[in-house]
């Protein structure tokens, strides 16, 4: 391992998009190597740096990057396998290492050995570390059909009776292979299993999201194929922000007469009208469009899987609000369900030293034809947010927590709640019994929550589960600014 001195390593905490030949594009995952003395001696913020992932060096915002361990920067270059086993589990990361679904663990000359060697020894269980006696794949077998051999129902046939005695409309178990005479007789060649009788599904079964929810077998009453009635929570992050896609957008999209002027297709077309503008737009960023869309996408998801939602509530922030609307959309439900906004859903307030951000209006979503619900009376009003700007992580999550149980005891059914990143956690952490996550735990956390992510908790016997969510997640690569200028250059 070589070590850059006198370098700090600067995990990145935010994207930037370079506005400028000489900066540097910061992307989400990257390191970037910065030399201590340009931090110390910065005074714009700016430092030179270079970047772990693509070797580019340039000038970006240091306030975009944290502090980071230097192992986190190290690289793998390969695994070397030093068990038995004739391959390694896919279930672990330490096993096999992948870049752009490649394998780069196991050269394919090793590979290929690997694969003439479990053709050579079909008997050996790829993956297993059965001590050799315990590797046949009969005693396998008969392991694996032990427990259903001790059932009352398992009926054995032998070929002289199995045609008069079996049910051509009963599932058979076929076992090729010769098993043992200490447990079988060696006269018997086939098992039977009779399905067990129907029973009802317990309150802790959790179907796939893939699974048949009407099938007959799958309930508890052959006539009764409605939805389950357990009480749901759906929790979704908000869409992609412009800022965090732009970086410092406000001085390039707004004339000095403060008319909005769009510099990207991915910018909104217009944005609404608020009495402190550009300025209000700076701790609350609209909506990129594929931040609109992807939000959608999501309500169609939920949709197709006929979740029902009876209430809403969302952040007063812009692009929760935009998210939440669109949602809404997907879903079929626009004009059905009232949005409610709620400030006790805002972010960590030690995020805003500045103080609450300055939202839009309830006045203000309406005439740009936002469906707010004027009637709510909200858990906490964004005054209560003032007092607490310097609360700590488990304030936050207490906050939260403490909203989300007044909306449970003030509704009936299921709950759609746009936020932020945070939310995903801080809503659902206590609820299902864990314990409020410290600082550096929630920055670990909402890392790994990107836009429009949703999750699902489930009240089972009254008792809060996570559970695994209705739809798929949604996914796309980044796209970077297309300058077309670089084309003309010789």
């Amino acid at each position: 391992m070589l070590r850059r001195c006198p370098t700090q390593v600067m995990k990145v905490v935010y994207p930037h998009n370079p506005h400028e030949t000489d900066e540097l594009e910061l992307r989400i995952g990257d390191y970037i190597y910065l030399n201590s003395e340009g931090i110390d001696s910065s005074s714009d913020g700016w430092a030179e740096g270079i970047s772990w992932l693509t070797g580019s060096t340039g000038h970006l915002p240091v306030n975009y990057t944290e502090r980071t361990a230097e192992s986190d920067a190290w690289t793998l270059h390969r695994v070397v396998q030093l068990s038995k086993s004739v391959a390694s589990s896919l279930n672990s990361a330490e096993d096999i290492d992948i870049v752009d679904g490649r394998s780069i663990s196991i050269e394919p000359e090793e590979r290929q050995r690997d694969l003439q060697q479990i053709a050579q020894h079909p008997e050996i269980i790829e993956g297993s570390s059965f001590e050799e006696s315990e590797q046949s794949v009969e005693k396998y077998l008969r392991q694996t059909l032990q427990p259903c051999l001790e059932l009352p129902s398992v009926q054995l046939l032998n070929s002289h009776n199995l045609s008069l005695q079996h049910n051509q409309h009963t599932p058979t178990i076929e076992i090729t292979a010769n098993l043992s005479s200490n447990s079988i007789s060696k006269n018997i060649d086939e098992i039977m299993v009779e399905p067990l009788a129907e029973q009802s599904p317990r309150p802790d079964d959790t179907l796939s999201v893939h699974s048949d929810h009407s099938h007959p077998h799958l309930q508890p009453n052959a006539l009764d194929v409605g939805p389950s009635k357990n009480r749901k929570v759906y929790i979704m992050r908000h869409g992609e922000r412009v800022d965090f896609t732009f970086g410092t957008w406000i001085p390039y999209c707004f004339d000095e007469f403060g008319n909005y002027m769009r510099k990207d297709l991915n910018m909104p077309k217009v944005l609404p009208h608020r009495r402190n503008s550009p300025e209000g737009w700076q701790n609350d960023s609209p909506l990129t469009n594929v931040g609109v869309y992807q939000a959608r996408l999501t309500g169609e998801a939920l949709l197709d899987a006929n979740v029902q939602i009876d209430h809403v509530y969302c952040s007063p922030s812009y692009r929760c609000v935009q998210t939440c609307t669109s949602a809404l959309e997907g879903l079929e439900l626009s004009g059905k369900h009232k949005i409610k906004l709620e400030p006790g859903l805002f972010e960590w307030m030690a995020w805003y030293p500045n103080g609450v951000p300055d939202w839009l209006s309830s006045k203000e979503l309406i005439d740009s034809k936002y469906d707010i619900d004027l009637n709510y009376e909200p858990v906490q009003q964004a005054t209560d947010l003032a007092s607490q700007l310097k609360e700590s992580t488990e304030q936050f999550y207490m906050r939260n927590h403490e909203v989300l149980l007044q909306l449970l005891e003030r509704t009936t059914g299921n709950i759609l709640i746009v936020a932020h990143a945070t939310t995903l956690d801080t809503c659902s952490r206590q609820l299902t019994g864990g314990a409020a996550r410290n600082t550096n735990e929630l920055r670990q956390v909402i890392h790994k929550i990107p836009y429009c992510s949703l999750v699902t908790v489930e009240q089972v016997d009254g008792v809060w589960k996570l559970v695994e969510p209705d739809c798929l997640p949604v996914t796309h690569s980044k796209n970077p600014r297309f300058e077309w200028s670089a084309l003309s250059a010789t």
